[in-house]
């Protein structure tokens, strides 16, 4: 094997990822042929008319990153490795990891039946924790999650609560519903006493110091620094136009309670993932449980659990993550695009570079 060691980067990020203790834009990856990996990875985004940033990693090691397009195009401000694109259903893996913690602690069982703590819902009296954390409730929300104005964390369970229906057909069987994941948002509320935002940003933000991870509702990144979403009129056309900004509703930004409603930067979602599935967030036996093949669809604990692959993605307001790691977290390929097209799907593209990865 040649070894080509490359400082390529003048941005040193100097917290480690989780356990991996690696410096993030410091090294590349010992691999083969690294300029064939790179043409390879090049011509596949090239193909999806990529715009966003991308951060592949192999054993604990940046083995390629790139970023392109525009995070906005109206002011020229173009994507780079530090911008940040809202991450939307990934999230969940991080509120399902929130949960497991207060599991840990003895506040909560995944046992626990949610009629514990919203008992008006539906037939909640048989639902678990556990089932909501597989999309194996039963539960229905017809439309979006959340009011159509700004309210508070609870109001707005409240909220959904009253429009809530319970499928007898669908309890026990996997149907993919983000209210399971605002109420679990609202569960741990209720345990801890705090707020799901001040929950997030100890875990998370402070823990890892992170630098470029945001609510959606916050300001405090740069305008540069935080991307906007675009879409096309005609979802199957393929165009990179960026005329069609995504315009997102103040309420919309508090309503994805738990389920899609952070910023993030490529290395930022890299570290809080590996933290979760490799680091000492969880303890072994903690990710033993939740992190399993829980449903036909392999859905459990907020990631789609294959062998040595834990999958997750999110789509919306503009914006396609997805994200791919190993059991230890040191190979994992981040994607995430500020234009999203049906066209331009990108999970075949970064389950081939994950493929390409571990080879």
């Amino acid at each position: 094997m040649k070894k080509i060691i490359l400082v390529f980067l003048t941005i040193m990020l100097v917290m480690p990822f989780g356990t991996t203790n690696v410096k993030a834009d410091v090294v590349k990856a010992d691999v083969v042929n690294s300029d064939s990996f790179d043409r390879q990875v090049n011509q596949i985004l090239d193909q999806k008319n990529f715009s966003g940033t991308i951060l592949v990693v192999r054993n604990g090691k940046v083995l390629y990153s790139k970023s392109k397009g525009y995070s906005n195009k109206f002011s020229k401000h173009k994507n780079h490795l530090n911008t940040s694109y809202e991450v939307d259903s990934i999230q969940k893996s991080m509120t399902a990891a929130l949960i497991m913690k207060q599991v840990e602690l003895g506040k909560l069982s995944l046992d626990d039946k949610l009629s514990k703590f919203y008992p008006s819902v539906p037939e909640s009296n048989k639902i678990t924790l556990r089932q909501m954390l597989d999309m194996k409730s039963g539960l229905v929300l017809p439309g979006a999650v959340g009011p159509q104005k700004v309210l508070s964390d609870q109001a707005i369970i409240k909220s959904d609560i009253k429009r809530i229906k319970f499928s007898h057909a669908l309890y026990n069987n996997w149907y993919y519903s983000p209210i399971n994941f605002n109420l679990l948002s609202g569960i741990l509320e209720k345990v801890t006493g705090q707020s799901y935002r001040h929950l997030f940003y100890e875990s998370y933000i402070k823990k890892l110091h992170l630098k470029h991870t945001e609510f959606a509702y916050s300001h405090h990144l740069k305008q540069a620094d935080k991307s906007t979403g675009y879409t096309n009129i005609d979802p199957l056309s393929g165009a990179s136009s960026y005329g069609h900004p995504f315009n997102i509703t103040k309420f919309e930004t508090f309503d994805e309670l738990g389920t899609g409603q952070v910023f993030m930067s490529v290395h930022d979602l890299y570290k809080v993932e590996n933290y979760i599935l490799a680091g000492d967030m969880l303890t072994e036996a903690s990710r033993q449980e939740l992190f399993v093949p829980a449903s036909i669809s392999d859905y459990g604990g907020g990631f789609y659990n294959k062998y040595n692959d834990h999958y997750s993605d999110g789509w919306g307001y503009g914006f396609q993550g997805v994200v791919h790691l190993s059991s230890d977290g040191k190979n994992a390929v981040i994607v995430l695009s500020n234009y999203s097209r049906l066209s331009d799907d990108l999970k075949p593209a970064a389950k081939t570079i994950f493929n390409m990865v571990n080879e």
